[in-house]
């Protein structure tokens, strides 16, 4: 059979994160004598004619689609509408976080069968009962990890197959890549980065790349969609021949893990980073759990060629961290921060905001937090801001207890074409990406838009005070604000100290990537220097956000004007979560769909 594994856009531009899910079952379908082809849309971005001509002069048998997240259901469902037109024999597999909105799939986008959890196994099953044409109700319940709608137009899920075992996992065939022509993307040289900032021996030429230790997550954070139970570390031999291979054939001297929960197993993982230390590898842990290091562990690390760790922090309340699950406390989170910056390693807070029951005295809590551990990673960054925080808001994805909590509360709709909806809305987005973003707060969308832009602010001034030693009056900031505007309007040159100061800041160092010399790059730190984020500055500041936030004069106006209703209470106020997503929602739906909606 002829066979194509296709990826999707995962973002709206190419991640550096390797297509390893795909290379993964691209690998198990040729070992057992598939001939299988890559076409990879989320790296080359083909048009809408180059799509075409390709499936249409290639006529599969089988077309494997890899769609990573949820966001990635509009170009699925175009996808699989092209392939069926010029290809109407086809059959057409989807695999990936989007799989947990199997049935939508099924129903609206005319997909034949998804695949639910690791694809290895799941595809060689599913392709040989394809080729052997035994597809009848009766040969796909055979197949554990698979949905699809049988004869009588019942959705069906076969329950899920074992996961991969760790001796099972292989390592990523990267010359899959060489001949898509997209390696140069992922095994990279980096030219300007925090790398050669917090690296001593950073090598020009040297490049950088992503690897996977292990599959699966041990966490149950109740935003996040994981297929996978467990976590499986792979053998050590196997990790460290494959760095080997990759230090050889491509000059990898830089390597990120991109697992969920590095370092979980402290015995194995000391022994790997032994390995890896006698190689002269330099590296980062993408994904760490705060509680499960300490001082000593991350001394060790440092010393065995670690520089940075990135803990999922997400937020500093103690409520919207029972909220998520996290199972981890400030406090921990805190010590990790602390002992990272002790031992002498870089680190980033990211932060998700948004979740039901998020408010200002959680958000609050939140900076409070962030605050007290600037000192610990800010340091590090002391030339980009930009790169200590990553704020993301919180986004409902099928497979998690968050979507089934929008859905009780109706802000997605229950019904398949709601659900669709819902899907087609948030497609093409990232999670920072406010134009569609839903506000599950009970609070308005101008405070909620504003709660990033709170962050920011105040992670400004403490940069300035402390890492840029802006020292300006407020008189100062107040004349450094009229001559930009003076500027701006008359066209005119007038120099003012805060131009001076912020230049002489940023002069020879890496630029923030917010500040370009500019006039706006002036007033927006003029402003955030000048005025401290209280509730006399507060109005003025909401109007700054919504100019900033609204896409155009109508919805400038309506951010103002719901945020004044409900300051009189007019809006309906709920009950507040205090409690894990998963407890609180009331799952009342009996069909098959909802055991892969709500996860493992």
């Amino acid at each position: 059979m002829k066979i194509c594994l296709c990826t999707t856009p995962i973002r709206p531009k190419p991640t550096t994160y390797p297509p390893f899910g795909s290379l993964a079952v691209i690998q198990a379908l040729r070992k057992v004598g598939e001939n299988t082809k890559f076409y990879h849309i989320d790296y080359h971005r083909y048009n809408d004619a180059q799509n075409h001509k390709y499936f249409l002069d290639n006529q599969f048998d089988v077309v494997a689609i890899s769609a990573v997240v949820s966001t990635a259901y509009a170009y699925t469902k175009y996808l699989v509408n092209l392939v069926k037109n010029v290809s109407p024999k086809t059959k057409i597999i989807v695999g990936g976080g989007l799989a947990a909105s199997s049935e939508i799939l099924h129903r609206k986008a005319k997909v034949d069968y998804c695949v639910i959890g690791d694809g290895e196994i799941i595809i060689q099953n599913l392709v040989k009962s394809i080729r052997e044409n035994k597809t009848s109700d009766s040969d796909l319940n055979k197949i554990k990890g698979i949905t699809y709608i049988d004869n009588k137009d019942v959705f069906r899920f076969t329950g899920y197959e074992h996961a991969l075992p760790s001796g099972l996992i292989e390592r990523p065939d990267w010359t899959i890549l060489e001949q898509d022509k997209s390696i140069d993307h992922y095994i990279r040289e980096e030219t300007v980065s925090y790398w050669q900032d917090d690296t001593e021996d950073w090598e020009e030429g040297k490049k950088i790349t992503t690897i996977e230790v292990a599959k699966g997550c041990v966490a149950r954070c109740t935003f996040c969609h994981r297929f996978e139970k467990g976590y499986r570390v792979s053998p050590q031999d196997s990790i460290i021949q494959h760095m080997k291979m990759l230090k050889e054939k491509y000059n990898v001297k830089y390597f990120t893990f991109g697992d969920e929960n590095f370092g979980s197993y402290k015995k194995e993982t000391l022994e790997l980073i032994e390995k890896m230390s006698a190689e002269g590898f330099i590296w980062r842990a993408g994904g760490v759990r705060a509680h499960t290091v300490d001082l000593e562990t991350l001394k060790t690390w440092k010393r065995n060629g670690c520089f940075n760790v990135t803990y999922g922090i997400e937020s500093g309340s103690p409520t919207m961290l029972k909220v998520m699950e996290k199972k981890i406390t400030v406090e921990q989170n805190i010590k990790a921060l602390k002992w990272t910056y002790e031992a002498g390693l870089s680190t980033i807070l990211q932060l998700v905001i948004g979740m039901p029951g998020e408010t200002d005295k959680t958000i609050d809590e939140t900076i409070d937090f962030m605050m007290k551990t600037m000192p610990y990673y800010s340091d590090v960054f002391r030339k980009q801001l930009s790169l200590v925080f990553s704020v993301n808001y919180a986004q409902a994805l099928p497979g998690t207890p968050l979507y089934e909590w929008a859905r009780e509360h109706k802000y997605v709709g229950k019904d398949i074409d709601s659900e669709e909806a819902y899907l087609i809305k948030i497609s093409d987005t990232d999670a920072y990406d406010n134009d569609h973003f839903l506000n599950y707060t009970q609070q308005p969308l101008l405070k909620v838009l504003g709660w990033r832009t709170k962050i920011y602010w105040k992670a400004f001034r403490w940069h300035a005070t402390n890492n840029l030693n802006i020292k300006l009056t407020k008189i100062q900031i107040l004349k450094g604000l009229i001559s930009v505007i003076i500027n701006k309007i008359f066209k005119t040159k007038i120099n003012s100290s805060l131009k001076n100061t912020l230049d002489s800041c940023y002069t020879g160092i890496h630029k923030d990537q917010y500040y370009n010399n500019s006039d706006y790059s002036y007033l927006q730190y003029g402003l955030k220097l000048l005025l401290p984020w209280n509730k006399w500055t507060y109005p003025f500041i909401s109007i700054l956000v919504a100019y900033k936030e609204a896409k155009n004069a109508k919805w400038f106006f309506k951010l103002i004007f719901d945020h004044i209703i409900w300051s009189f209470n007019v809006f309906k106020k709920f009950d507040l979560p205090k409690d894990t997503l998963r407890k609180i929602v009331q799952i009342t739906d009996t069909d098959q769909s909802l055991e892969i909606r709500k996860g493992r």
